[in-house]
């Protein structure tokens, strides 16, 4: 959504799709923020894998800047990351990190709607840690994270098999995990700050918080992503279908709103999602208020709107 910049003015985007990880939370609640705009429901899709994190990472690490600024882009990065691998209501996490206490589930997104499972992955991420160990302080090697995966599933690859990394006392301890699985707890840890990426090839490395990992201070809980059915997708609801859930009375006064609405938006130039939400209009047509206090409880007409809209509202409704 970058592209469209500031100024887009469509209101009926029923879909936005993340194909690289946002670097802050507030790029992310922007960029969704483009979808809907007409009040209508639509959909904010999200893909991002380990590669992203390790890319992330390595790109603040090696970025231009002082200490303080590396720090506040991790910092951001983190609440992010923190986003992405929550098993709460994403919305209530979201409106908290920017001040508000006390939101209630949505019961929209998808963590609400498919609440996922969590699990104790201390046993794993003690595992992977340790095989991060073995190989920088054992070996004085570091690899990536496709190679600490390969030792822990036993594989005989090339490069196993070259080092010698069969011999390691974690070689083959990693098979209870499918390789995605062992991604996912790669990432995890990662977002978690419980490992680090370093240099050029983005190398796995530990961190402070690492020891009470392996020193069994700390337990680890990770997400485990639900199954979900093959082919299954979301259908948001357009205009034409809120038109056709309204009754026969309440559909030809959403139409003429909606002529007025067009009319006044052409005479003010602007967007017509400005001037009312269709979900508004849709509230007004089912149960038309007959006066100025009525109005002003339809969800979506503030004090400003009512005071330059309200009169014009209760006109088209007298003419139905």
């Amino acid at each position: 959504t970058i592209a469209f910049g500031m100024g887009i003015d469509k209101p009926d985007v029923r879909f936005v799709a993340h194909l690289d990880l946002p670097k802050s939370v507030e790029g992310y609640y922007q960029e969704t923020g483009r979808a809907g705009r007409d009040g209508l429901p639509s959909t904010a899709w999200l893909a991002y894998g380990l590669q992203d994190v390790v890319q992330q990472r390595k790109m603040i690490e090696t970025s231009e800047g002082d200490l303080a600024h590396r720090r506040n882009l991790a910092a951001h990065l983190d609440a992010m990351l923190a986003l992405c691998e929550t098993v709460r209501c994403r919305r209530a996490q979201l409106l908290e990190y920017f001040g508000e206490t006390e939101v209630a589930d949505c019961g929209n997104c998808d963590t609400c709607l498919e609440p996922p499972e969590s699990w104790d992955g201390t046993v794993a991420a003690q595992k992977l840690l340790s095989t991060v160990y073995r190989l920088d302080r054992e070996r004085n090697q570091r690899f990536g994270a496709g190679h600490s995966i390969d030792i822990l599933l036993g594989k005989h690859t090339d490069k196993i098999d070259q080092h010698g990394h069969d011999a390691l006392s974690t070689f083959g301890i990693g098979t209870e995990l499918r390789e995605a699985e062992w991604r996912g707890v790669v990432r995890q840890l990662l977002a978690e700050g419980l490992l680090a990426v370093e240099g050029d090839y983005g190398t796995l490395a530990l961190t402070e918080a690492s020891a009470d990992v392996l020193g069994r201070r700390r337990t680890v809980t990770l997400r485990k992503e639900p199954e979900r059915p093959a082919g299954r997708s979301a259908k948001p609801r357009g205009a034409a279908t809120v038109v056709a859930d309204l009754s026969p009375a309440a559909a030809p006064v959403f139409e003429r709103l909606r002529a007025w609405r067009a009319a006044t938006a052409k005479e003010q130039g602007v967007p017509a999602y400005v001037i009312f939400h269709d979900a508004t209009l849709r509230q007004i047509a089912t149960e038309p208020p007959t006066s100025l206090a009525e109005l002003s409880r339809v969800n979506g007409v503030g004090e400003n709107k009512l005071a330059k809209y309200g009169e014009g509202i209760l006109a088209v409704l007298a003419e139905s």
